[in-house]
């Protein structure tokens, strides 16, 4: 497979993926962060198309020089892991769903785990027999982090907001006369 043209299309599609999101939430006061809520979690769902499409462009730099791309993809591991655990957290907080953040961190957090691991320690591929590349098993996992990625905006973008419970504060005294 070449590696370079799978790798194109995968940071093509994420940037594609991105700008869809962009348009798709700039109207919405609940995912923009206009009424206080929700911005945070547009945000994390972009960095997810990020992350994927920026490791993308690292694997297309020199894949031949795996201190290139196994950098990048270190680090897209550890932020991914971080950002999606972060989006569970905020979907937690910001709707009625107690399923989902469950499955986004359950699923999400293994698979950047094993993005790092394939990064930091290649060998690991040839000890455990498999018959591709490191990094064309970074490849896979990432193939899956995308589709991840746009699941993650659909259970963001239709997941109805959790109601803000309006505060019982005693109106301000009225001015003296």
């Amino acid at each position: 497979m070449d590696q370079s043209a799978f790798y194109g299309v995968v940071a093509a599609t994420n940037f594609t993926l991105l700008g869809l999101w962009w348009v798709a939430i700039k109207d919405r006061d609940d995912l923009t962060g206009k009424d206080g809520h929700g911005g945070q979690m547009a945000y994390l769902v972009s960095l997810q198309f990020v992350v994927a499409a920026a490791v993308s462009l690292f694997a297309q730099v020199a894949p031949q020089i795996g201190a290139i791309w196994r950098t990048g993809f270190a680090f897209a591991g550890v932020v991914g892991a971080i950002g999606v655990v972060m989006l569970a957290i905020q979907f937690r907080a910001n709707t009625d769903s107690k399923v989902m953040p469950w499955i986004l961190a359950g699923l999400g957090v293994p698979l950047y785990v094993l993005v790092f691991v394939v990064a930091i320690s290649p060998a690991l591929v040839d000890a455990l027999n498999i018959t591709l590349a490191p990094i064309e098993v970074e490849g896979l996992l990432l193939t899956i982090i995308v589709i991840l990625g746009v699941q993650e905006a659909w259970f963001v973008a239709m997941t109805p907001r959790r109601a803000v419970e309006a505060t019982h504060q005693a109106p301000p005294p009225a001015p003296a006369a």
